[in-house]
């Protein structure tokens, strides 16, 4: 049997501004994330300001489902496919945009993704990837894209790296939303 890495503080145990902070998002995430002294508040909050962003709801959703898929989060994958399904891909359109197969996808679309993924894998987009982005993104967008992948990447680390088990119950988004993202 192996030992957890870390313990999750239970919401039984939570001081009052613990469960302030876990009342917006309640999940192992936050839980693990309440281990540290004062980042779960604006790590959500930062996951949450993408919801209001440049990039249509679609848009962000397509990105992450590739960032899970290249970073095996099980955790970003859990919490953002209905996500994906509610912001109108398929279940085939999911799944080329995580085995990487762009043939059948808009150019738009394959730009995030080349781009999305040399970020992912390489830590920095190459020149040709960036500048293909920019034929349909402002450098805002651009800008905001690359946070977001980022904040994904920095997610999936974080989780894995604490071996931090899944949910067994899809999480609410509902408080940490600023916005719906319909």
């Amino acid at each position: 049997m192996s030992k957890n890495r870390v313990e999750l503080t239970s919401p039984a145990d939570m001081t009052p501004e613990q469960l302030e902070v876990y009342a917006r998002f309640p999940s192992n995430l936050t839980r693990s994330l309440l281990l540290t002294k004062g980042s779960a508040g604006p790590h959500l909050t930062l996951g949450g300001s993408f919801t209001v962003g440049l990039i249509s709801f679609l848009e962000r959703e397509v990105l992450v489902m590739r960032v899970a898929k290249l970073l095996e989060s099980a955790f970003e994958r859990l919490i953002h496919y209905p996500l994906a399904i509610k912001a109108g891909l398929t279940e085939h359109e999911i799944d080329d945009i995580e085995q990487g197969r762009y043939e059948r996808m808009e150019p738009k679309r394959v730009a995030l993704l080349v781009y999305v993924s040399e970020c992912t894998l390489e830590h920095k987009a190459s020149a040709e990837a960036f500048w293909a982005l920019r034929e349909f993104y402002s450098q805002n967008e651009v800008a905001e894209i690359t946070h977001l992948a980022g904040h994904c990447a920095m997610t999936a680390m974080y989780l894995a790296s604490l071996d931090v088990p899944l949910d067994e119950a899809e999480t609410s988004w509902d408080k940490l939303v600023a916005r719906d993202p319909a």
